[in-house]
C-alpha cells in the first residue's frame, strides 16, 4: 500500500477509536488495521448496526502453503450486513515464484479453510484485496 493510502487509514481507524483492545466500528462504518501494518479491514456504512469492538490479532496459521501471518478477525464469526473489504499485504519476497492465479485468499468456517471467491491479487504492490461477509480468521495461500 502506499504511504498517501496508509497515512489516510490511520486516520480513519484514529477516527474511529482505535486502542490496544481494538476499534469500535458503527453504523458509519470504519477502518480497522492490525497492528503490524498488513492487514485491513474496511467496514461499509450500514454494514454494522450499533456500535462493535473489532478486533485484529496475528494467530497462529494452520495453512502450510500461507504466504505470511494469518489474522483472526474478531468477534469471529460476526455478520457483516454489507461485504467488508479485507487488505492483506504480503512480503514481496514471499510472493517470488509465483503468478497472480497462484494466490489466494481462505477464511476459516466452521468445520474447514475455504477460499474467497472474490479476490484480486496485485502483484505490484503485493497485496491481494478481498470480500468478507463475516468475520474469521484469514489465511493468504499459494496453490500450486
Amino acid at each position: 500500500m502506499n504511504h498517501i493510502a496508509k497515512i489516510v487509514l490511520a486516520g480513519a481507524v484514529l477516527v474511529t477509536g482505535c486502542s490496544e483492545e481494538g476499534t469500535t466500528v458503527g453504523s458509519r462504518g470504519g477502518v480497522v488495521v492490525s497492528s503490524d501494518g498488513h492487514f485491513t479491514l474496511e467496514i461499509p456504512e450500514g454494514a454494522l448496526e450499533s456500535d462493535v469492538t473489532i478486533t485484529i490479532d496475528e494467530v497462529a496459521c494452520e495453512q502450510p502453503e500461507a504466504l505470511g501471518p494469518c489474522y483472526e478477525v474478531g468477534p469471529v464469526g460476526m455478520p457483516l450486513l454489507f461485504p467488508g473489504t479485507i487488505i492483506y499485504e504480503i512480503d514481496r519476497e514471499e510472493l517470488e515464484g509465483f503468478e497472480a492465479d497462484d494466490v489466494t485468499v481462505l477464511t476459516q468456517g466452521e468445520s474447514e479453510w475455504r477460499p474467497l471467491s472474490d479476490h484480486h491479487v496485485d502483484m505490484g504492490h503485493a497485496e491481494v484485496v478481498a470480500s468478507a461477509v463475516y468475520l474469521s480468521s484469514f489465511a493468504v495461500v499459494a496453490l500450486d
